[in-house]
């Protein structure tokens, strides 16, 4: 495959991440706390919430990663008691949605990019 193609996914890749993290930002101070308050019952969410809570803008990530890890791996922490399945399942969809979709393409544009970068031999 020609360099080209390896820039131009990276330069793609690069542009993604940079408009999902506005989005980020929207759902860190619109959507996380609402999402917090109904995740009450989480030993995850509080927990991050009381050690990450007045961390400005950097705890907000933090916490905002464990909601998702509440939301997505909910039937494996509930095993080990970290998460209310019955308060997890009574998430609206639209904030579900808000939280793991920009938390997706993060990691998956960052890995695309990476691997871009690293086949074009720019990465290291």
């Amino acid at each position: 495959m020609s360099d080209l193609l390896f820039e131009w996914v990276a330069l793609i890749s690069g542009f993604l991440m940079v408009l999902n993290f506005y989005v980020m930002i929207y759902v860190k101070y619109f959507i996380l706390a609402a999402v917090e308050e109904q995740l009450s019952n989480c030993s995850i969410v509080n927990n991050a919430k009381r050690f990450w809570g007045g961390s400005g803008f950097v705890g907000r990530g933090h916490r905002l990663v464990m909601v998702n890890l509440a939301l997505t791996a909910t039937h494996q922490l509930s095993k080990k008691g970290m998460v209310d399945i019955d308060q997890v399942r009574r998430i609206p969809k639209s904030h579900r949605l808000w939280i793991v979709i920009p938390m997706n393409v993060s990691f998956v544009s960052m890995t695309i990019c990476f691997l871009a970068l690293a086949l074009l031999g720019k990465l290291w």
